[in-house]
């Protein structure tokens, strides 16, 4: 077996961090998916890689904006195709995995991350347009948007919380799952083991403000990333205990058949070329989860990754590297709180860059 089967082996699904109508009509994607990957994530920044760097997209545009469409609904609908054509590459994975993977996950709007009822509504509109059981509509985990992942679970949408730093942000997007899938599984609407969720909390730009905040050469650097998903780990065991008497409050639900919602290891492309450039996934694999990965870190794990199960050990490693960070006079929370508003503004900026992108391209092909 090749690394990314591996690290299926030890309970990881392994999803690319990219996407591309030239990806999809080379054959690129099957063969990722061939090597072992289950799943795709996309964003704004991605969408407009895309666009910069091919003119795949050309003849879409010219189509797409005869009708006056603005820039957004022009985006829109290149974004539905691309996702919906992802999806059915991935649909034997997802069929295969009795629904448990195959996943290709698609973002609500930027500019809606502290408007719950704006997320509601275009959530909806692309899960009908998109119409792919094995679809997951990203929703930031912002204040405004913990209720609104509640109410689309509790409607059968699948979700993938995205911009998650803290411990307190994880657990509260876990709780809007678990009540969103009990209601779900109340009302009689369907049946719960079709409801899929990720909770995808960053990793490296953690290390990258925190290495920033300490001294020069301090032993925590490097460290507290992986620490602080390790953390968000053990509160996803405690969460999501499917014992009888184990403390959690999933096990109703998974007597149902309910899936947990996995955390996903999101940002972890290594930002530091001191650091080994497969850290992220190697330390932080283990069992019930996904980390996504972009496609030069993917070769790099693909060639000397070491597909363990490091994540089920060291959380009280973990803890004391917490408590050695506060008194070395940094606030973690300070920092995740900082890095949920810098994230929640880079989203947006990347989509204001992708429709001034298509403008641009709209004004030399058109």
């Amino acid at each position: 077996m090749n690394n990314i089967q591996k690290a299926k082996e030890n309970g990881q699904s392994i999803w690319l961090d990219s996407i591309s109508r030239q990806m999809l009509n080379s054959g690129e994607l099957q063969k990722f998916v061939e090597l072992g990957v289950t799943g795709v994530t996309s964003n704004p920044s991605i969408f407009d890689n895309a666009l910069a760097e091919s003119d795949t997209y050309d003849d879409s545009l010219i189509e797409y904006a005869k009708d006056g469409a603005s820039r957004e609904i022009i985006f829109e609908r290149l974004a539905v195709e691309d996702i919906r054509d992802a999806a059915d590459v991935l649909r034997p994975v997802y069929n295969r995995n009795h629904n448990k993977d195959g996943y290709v996950s698609i973002e609500v709007s930027p500019v809606l991350a502290h408007d719950t009822e704006g997320t509601i509504i275009e959530a909806r509109r692309l899960w009908v347009a998109i119409n792919r059981p094995n679809v997951m509509i990203k929703v930031p985990g912002t204040p405004s948007g913990i209720p609104a992942i509640k109410t689309l679970i509790s409607e059968g949408i699948n979700v993938n919380v995205t911009l998650l730093f803290s411990i307190d942000a994880y657990t509260a997007a876990a709780q809007a799952y678990i009540e969103g899938l009990t209601q779900f599984a109340q009302s009689g609407k369907g049946v719960p083991s079709t409801v899929a969720s990720v909770a995808s909390f960053f990793v490296s730009r953690v290390d990258t403000s925190v290495d920033n905040a300490l001294p020069q050469e301090h032993e925590l650097k490097g460290k507290i990333g992986t620490a602080n998903a390790k953390l968000a780990y053990a509160r996803f065991s405690e969460l999501f205990d499917r014992n009888l008497g184990g403390g959690g409050s999933f096990f109703p639900l998974h007597t149902t058949g309910a899936q947990v919602q996995r955390p996903l290891w999101a940002s972890t492309g290594v930002k530091n070329p001191a650091y080994p450039d497969t850290m992220y996934i190697d330390e932080l694999m283990g069992p019930d989860t996904v980390n996504t990965i972009p496609e030069a870190t993917m070769t790099a794990f693909e060639d000397h990754g070491n597909p363990g199960s490091n994540l089920t050990i060291g959380h009280d490693e973990a803890r004391s590297q917490m408590k050695a960070l506060a008194e070395a006079g940094v606030s973690i929370d300070s920092i995740t709180d900082e890095l949920l508003i810098a994230g929640v503004k880079a989203f947006a900026d990347s989509y204001e860059s992708l429709l001034n992108r298509i403008d641009e391209k709209l004004q030399v092909i058109g």
